[in-house]
């Protein structure tokens, strides 16, 4: 029985050490808790002649300026969000 506890215990602590990964910039998440510190789950817009729709969620960041996406990489740039606000998006 003991042994039980602490092969399960171990399994634990490995599983929250492996188990437990924060995403990065660009990449999809559902919440604030899935993306790495500094980044937020943003939801991304579409733009086309009929308006502006949601698409879907990325780890991300809100920006004024092309110099505030600079951290995320050099593919990175501002671009405007549906609700009036700006965020760093990859670039191909």
């Amino acid at each position: 029985m003991q042994n039980n506890i602490v092969v399960g215990f171990l399994f634990g602590v490995v599983c929250v050490a492996a188990c437990s990964s924060s995403h990065s910039a660009g990449e999809e998440c559902s919440s604030n808790s899935d993306c790495s510190g500094g980044l937020s789950c943003i939801t991304l817009g579409t733009f086309s002649d009929a308006g502006c729709s949601s698409g879907p969620k990325a780890c991300s960041k809100t920006c004024q300026s092309l110099s505030d996406c600079s951290s995320l990489g050099a593919n990175y740039t501002c671009f405007a969000a549906c609700d009036g606000t700006s965020v760093c998006g990859q670039t191909p």
